[in-house]
């Protein structure tokens, strides 16, 4: 005889993980371990690859986003409260130049399945693990004239950023505009945020 307990689908690893977050940490400073043992290891293994995408997941929960992925796409997708949403992927540096295209057809695709009122309302954000030339990748974006909807921003200026946020330096409307800054690379912005008023 089956019962109800039987018929419930094991946990896959991502889900696994997403819920020893959820239950273990509640603040970014409780991912920095994570970030610490997974990043350099990034593009090592598929599984590490899973854990540093779902720790970026966290650190939009922390944000004030509501972020949901399913286990068989490459990104998340991040949605504010202001209407704003975002499509997350978490990437090495290196091969981001490559995907921005691709991620434009993944964002055409999801404008006709995400409620958003605008065109503007849907921005491809890439979290990079790695060392980044800022130049570069703005010429790359700007070249693919993706400008207006991509972002790119390192997983170490996404965890101060929501340092920023989880002690009231931001709102959650002011992170959002931090996420659509004026040129691709958004950490020079959040650089500028962690300064004390006076240096700004």
């Amino acid at each position: 005889m089956t019962t109800p307990a039987d018929s419930v689908a094991p946990e896959s690893p991502r889900q696994y993980f997403r819920r020893h977050l959820q239950c273990h940490t509640s603040s970014a400073a409780d991912l920095a371990w994570y970030l610490d043992q997974s990043v350099p290891r990034f593009a090592g293994s598929a599984e590490v690859k899973l854990a540093v995408e779902e720790v970026v997941d966290r650190l939009g929960d922390f944000l004030g986003f509501s972020t949901s992925r399913t286990d068989d796409d490459e990104y998340s997708v991040w949605a504010s409260p202001t209407g704003q949403h975002l499509i997350v992927w978490t990437m090495d540096a290196t091969r981001v130049v490559a995907r921005v295209g691709a991620g434009a057809h993944t964002r055409d695709r999801l404008l006709a399945s995400i409620a958003v009122d605008s065109d503007e309302r849907l921005t491809c954000l890439y979290v990079l693990c790695g060392a980044v030339n800022e130049r570069l990748l703005n010429e790359a974006v700007g070249l693919r004239r993706a400008s207006g909807h991509v972002r790119l921003l390192t997983i170490d200026a996404l965890s101060a950023l929501t340092g920023l946020a989880e002690s009231l330096t931001l709102t959650h409307d002011q992170v959002v505009s931090v996420l659509r800054p004026a040129s691709a690379l958004a950490d020079t912005t959040v650089a500028l945020l962690q300064l004390p008023p006076k240096r700004r």
